[in-house]
């Protein structure tokens, strides 16, 4: 059974990084991933006390590991802060005929 913060939405001063989905429809956990990414990429500090306090170091490490959208620049900025320097964090590129992404 969820609970009641995956079951939640998000706090509406959230709303302005989240432009280009329905804001509405996000799950706080449903959507853990795309919403850690998110913010990790484009939040200020107020999102990032959001992502403190509701999600565990394990998921937040998880994104900056294997998130492909995340920025060399933010990803290497939260290595530092979650003390990953010597963890391997290249997400999986796949192959498509215009080069690996």
């Amino acid at each position: 059974m969820p609970s009641d913060f995956e079951k939640k939405g998000l706090p509406d001063y959230l709303r302005p990084f989240f432009w280009d989905v329905d804001f509405q429809q996000l799950s706080a956990g449903k959507a853990s991933f795309f919403i850690i990414n998110r913010l990790l990429e484009h939040g200020d500090e107020r999102a990032m006390k959001f992502l403190l306090k509701n999600y565990s170091r394990k998921e937040l490490v998880d994104v900056v590991k294997n998130s492909r959208s995340l920025s060399n620049r933010s990803r290497g900025l939260w290595k530092i802060i979650f003390d990953m320097e010597k963890e391997l964090c290249i997400p999986k590129r796949y192959p498509t005929p215009y080069g690996n992404y």
